[in-house]
């Protein structure tokens, strides 16, 4: 089974086991044999590290954004708006002029311009492009970075193999573990450099472990009454927690030792740093990051039903930075090839549009980047006709992208999984390759 990032194994070659590693890192610096930082030394394993499997970053846009706004300017079209293009460094490819960073890094880019689903409704159409199913009353499908994180689930791995970094804008429409349970369910931060609360011990070490000992003796005795399964679960909810809280690790989510230049150039709001952060994790092992883009102000977000042509430009100004220094940073580390990143929202928005710009909800011909993994990028697959309004070239599925990421994180997307219910389900339920993207 594929790893995440960090999970060195061992070999004939002599590369050491993850815990090896920062215990002789550990023990080096204690005898001052050694000068990296424990990011340093990881960096220096990099060939060892990127044999353990691809990892992914989503980058949601909470709400759907408009592409006229966004990737597929249509100029000279009744329904563009005020927006205007600008080229990217792709000779032949156009984005609204919000966006000029992320121009610059369309050559890192493979950018779906012709995604359909029959959703325009939010709640049914982010559980649609969340979990690659639509909805059932009888099922309750799980996120997709819960299913990455059952597959590269460690149980040795001190942090959460899925983690989330930002709210969602409406918490009812937010996407859960479903039926794979509390242990693949991701661990959320809400706001980068910002640790929940509840995390940091507030007794030392010694003392929180006799508290879990004592734990431990009455779980025992409630498995004993007859609910052994219950106490295993929570048994192993401590052990993960605990484990979690006192790692060496846990500094990978605390931004301040990033040089103040790099952080700027993230773009100092809550998706910059998110993404910052995202790559942090990447670096550390988490194996599926999601960055939940809101926006700033209020809860619309994407969803631009008002103000759109106020609105469009403050988001796409949130976004930019975030979006193209990600992508410049995974590739100066060399870490890109290794880590896909995905741009989408849950559809996109009508041609016809408000007085103030507003537009409504709309599923045919919105957008999908694809960076890393090993794509192919640099180029545009789909297309819609001239006024913006249909797919004229290439349709993509939701099925045909949950497929595809399936490929690139080396997943069969026709192997099942058994529920705690006890139910087989296949990681996709139809779809097709999109070969273009390799």
């Amino acid at each position: 089974m594929l790893r995440s990032f960090a999970n060195i194994t061992t070999s004939g070659s002599g590369v050491i086991g993850r815990r090896g590693f920062l215990g002789q890192m550990a023990a080096g610096l204690g005898a001052g044999a050694l000068t990296l930082s424990w990011r340093d030394m990881l960096m220096a394993k990099a060939k060892e590290v990127q044999k353990a499997g691809k990892s992914m970053i989503l980058l949601w846009m909470d709400g759907g954004p408009s592409q006229f706004e966004t990737f597929n300017p249509k100029i000279g079209s009744k329904f563009q708006g005020p927006a205007t293009a600008i080229p990217t460094n792709v000779p032949g490819v156009e984005f609204a002029e919000y966006w000029p960073k992320t121009a610059q890094v369309m050559d890192k880019i493979a950018l779906i311009r012709s995604m359909q689903s029959a959703e325009r409704d939010h709640f049914r159409a982010i559980k649609l492009v969340r979990t690659g199913y639509p909805i059932m009353p009888t099922i309750n499908y799980p996120t997709w970075g819960s299913v990455v994180a059952r597959d590269r689930y460690d149980p040795e791995f001190d942090l959460p193999a899925f983690v989330r970094i930002g709210k969602p804008r409406i918490k009812t429409r937010d996407v859960t573990a479903g039926v794979l349970g509390t242990r693949f369910e991701s661990f959320k931060i809400d706001e980068a450099g910002k640790l929940p609360e509840d995390v940091l011990p507030r007794v030392s070490p010694e003392v929180l472990q006799r508290r879990l000992a004592l734990a431990a003796e009455l779980d025992q005795q409630f498995a004993d009454a007859g609910s052994a399964k219950a106490a295993r679960e929570q048994q192993e909810i401590y052990k993960r927690t605990s484990r979690f809280v006192l790692s060496p690790l846990l500094k990978a989510f605390n931004l301040d030792s990033e040089p103040e230049k790099l952080r700027d150039a993230y773009g100092r709001n809550y998706f910059g740093q998110g993404c910052l952060l995202a790559r942090r994790l990447i670096e550390t092992g988490v194996s599926f990051i999601e960055v939940i883009n809101g926006g700033s102000t209020g809860d619309q977000g994407w969803d631009t039903h008002k103000r759109g042509f106020k609105e469009n430009p403050v988001l796409a100004a949130e976004t930019d930075s975030g979006y193209a220094t990600l992508l410049n940073d995974l590739q100066d580390r060399g870490m890109l090839d290794n880590t896909l990143v995905v741009w989408m929202g849950e559809f996109c928005r009508t041609p016809k549009f408000g007085a103030d710009g507003g537009r409504d909800h709309y599923s045919d011909g919105w957008l999908c980047g694809f960076s890393g993994g090993g794509v192919k990028t640099g180029q545009v697959i789909g297309a819609t006709d001239a006024e913006g309004v249909k797919v004229s070239d290439r349709p993509v599925g939701v099925q045909d992208l949950f497929v595809s990421f399936c490929h690139i994180l080396g997943l069969d997307p026709h192997d099942e999984y058994i529920t705690d219910q006890q139910q087989p389900l296949k990681l996709v339920e139809g779809g097709k390759l999109i070969t273009e993207l390799f």
